[in-house]
């Protein structure tokens, strides 16, 4: 009897169950699943926090990861470079550029519930002036520089002594709790307790941080912002986990224990391409790897003549360093302005791989072929008025550096360019030869990471030849003149006419060889959606879309028509 009530008892549910599914079937339901709040998502990062406090993390990425979660400052760039409102809902220029005016949004809160307000920002800014500021020495001579005036309870205006047109890229830093920071010097912001426990404007708030038996940062935990003025993350949480290695991280990734890692370097991200279950992406950054020549030097003066510079560029087969040495990982570079951004001239003329136009560039600047080898020499060499064509190119010690200096060694030699190879430390090529001027050539890496303006100026003005970073001592008036005009004209517009010249007048006149943009790769995951990345103006920027980002979903039931958008 006890078997039959069973039997029976399933038969009832199973006809109930029928019914139900023939019911919602009669109301021509569907369902689709949507993303939904919820989840942890766990990244590894390849490096060590050094401080948490944003004004004082310029320099280490793992620092810069952590500060674009926390903090938030007036305004954001989009990837072209673009100012966008963060903080500040909205901005205005004077006509003469001397003045920008920022209103700040209504409603702020700091991640404690605190209110945001204007004090907060002044604050910041007071600290960026103090002379004891620890931070980097050109933000703290900008800020120097800037008078500060609060018009009302959210206007603040800022003026500067004269026009600068990349200015608001300063307007990115992160604004400081004036409620937990004040009363303290600026020199003692680095060891206040703040820089463990931040309080931001950001998206998520830091909840916990682990510590290593050495007393490095080994994990941060951070959870969604519920006072955040942006859009909500649907993540509830964020944990990044600090490795000291790419082979650690990669080990991480592969073994489940994080489900994304950046900053991979061209070999690690061919292994990863053949992961099932990972995701790469890859954008270009704002780095250029080049090879400066050393016009000031006088025993060098044939990098003075455009023809020479045009053949070594024209000669040197920069897709094989792109698709061979880098793997793909790297796009080759057609001028001084990274591609994507506001002022990038989309009419410059590629120069192609072409040994035979560099060989007629330098017979027709009388380098010639001499019959006799040059004592020392494995290869006939080049030469004019009792000159040869040769020279040493200095590398940094790393391998991928090493293999294009040995292609470039190598492409020159069948121009009859006699070149030298010279490995040595990067330490030791930025100190003593570099800042020094003491080079031939030098294959360099020069980098705009978080600089959203292009302003080329302190590379090939003029007035930075002896002293700035006008390292290869090119000199060209009418190019300085372009780059003083961009550097206080108000009109974007202007401005990126004034860049377009710029770069048709660099492109043709090559005062360096320019060879590739890297690019970053991110490697994430697949049960982790919604991850959309643009052209990046620093890596950090990765995590400008993470309010996109989902690993949960929820299943809703709706009418079948309206699933395919009947109305």
């Amino acid at each position: 009897m006890r078997l039959l009530r069973t039997e029976l008892t399933i038969a009832v549910v199973g006809l109930l169950v029928i019914g139900a599914l023939l019911y919602f079937h009669s109301l021509d339901l569907d369902s689709t699943f949507v993303p939904a709040a919820g989840g942890t998502y766990t990244e590894g990062i390849i490096g060590t926090p050094e401080t948490l406090n944003p004004l004082l993390a310029s320099h280490n990425p793992a620092d810069r990861d952590l500060g674009c979660l926390i903090h938030a400052g007036l305004l954001r760039f989009d990837s072209s470079g673009l100012p966008v409102p963060d903080l500040a809902e909205s901005w205005a220029v004077t006509a003469d550029g001397l003045s920008y005016t920022f209103v700040l949004r209504s409603g702020l809160k700091w991640q404690d519930g605190v209110a945001l307000s204007l004090d907060d920002v002044i604050f910041t800014i007071d600290i960026m002036q103090d002379p004891g500021f620890p931070g980097p020495s050109d933000l703290a001579a900008l800020w120097q520089l800037v008078t500060l005036a609060k018009i009302s309870e959210t206007t603040l205006k800022l003026t500067l002594p004269e026009p600068y047109a990349p200015f608001l890229d300063s307007m990115t830093f992160s604004v400081l709790p004036a409620h937990v920071l004040s009363g303290f010097a600026s020199n003692d912001i680095w060891s206040h307790l703040d820089n463990l426990t931040p309080i931001g404007a950001g998206p998520f708030a830091l909840e916990n941080l682990r510590v290593d038996t050495h007393g490095n940062i080994a994990e941060a935990t951070l959870v969604a912002n519920p006072y955040y003025h942006g859009k909500q993350p649907m993540l509830s949480q964020v944990k990044l986990l600090f490795y000291p290695d790419e082979p650690s991280a990669l080990a991480a990734l592969q073994h489940g224990e994080v489900m994304g890692v950046g900053w991979l370097s061209p070999a690690a991200i061919q292994e990863l391409l053949r992961e099932p279950d990972i995701n790469v992406y890859s954008q270009q950054i704002p780095q250029y790897r080049m090879i400066i020549l050393n016009q000031r030097n006088e025993a060098l003066t044939f990098f003075q003549e455009k023809k020479v510079r045009q053949a070594l560029l024209a000669g040197l087969n920069r897709r094989r360093i792109t698709d061979e040495i880098l793997q793909g990982q790297a796009i080759i570079s057609n001028g001084p302005i990274i591609q994507g951004a506001w002022a990038y001239n989309s009419n410059l003329s590629a120069v192609e791989y072409d040994p035979q136009r560099a060989i007629k560039l330098l017979e027709a600047a009388n380098w010639l072929i001499q019959d006799t080898m040059l004592p020392g020499s494995v290869i006939p060499v080049r030469q004019k008025n009792g000159k040869a064509l040769n020279f040493t190119l200095l590398v940094p010690d790393d391998r991928i550096s090493v293999q294009i200096g040995n292609l470039a060694v190598s492409n020159w030699e069948q121009l009859g360019i006699q070149v030298t190879l010279d490995v040595l430390p990067s330490a030791t090529l930025q100190s003593e030869n570099l800042f020094n001027r003491r080079f031939d050539a030098m294959l360099v890496n020069l980098s705009l990471l978080g600089a959203p303006d292009p302003d080329p100026y302190p590379f090939w003005h003029q007035t930075e030849i002896d002293t700035g970073q006008n390292y290869s001592g090119y000199d060209n008036r009418r190019i300085s003149e372009l780059l003083e005009q961009a550097r206080v004209t108000k009109s974007l517009a202007e401005r990126s006419n004034l860049y377009a010249s710029f770069q048709a007048h660099f492109v043709d006149q090559t005062p360096a060889l320019l060879l590739y943009h890297p690019v970053y790769s991110y490697a994430v995951h697949r049960q982790l959606h919604g991850v959309q990345i643009g052209p990046l103006l620093d890596p950090s920027d990765r995590f400008q879309t993470i309010a996109d980002w989902y690993l949960v979903t929820k299943r809703v039931v709706a009418p079948y028509s309206q699933s395919l958008g009947v109305p």
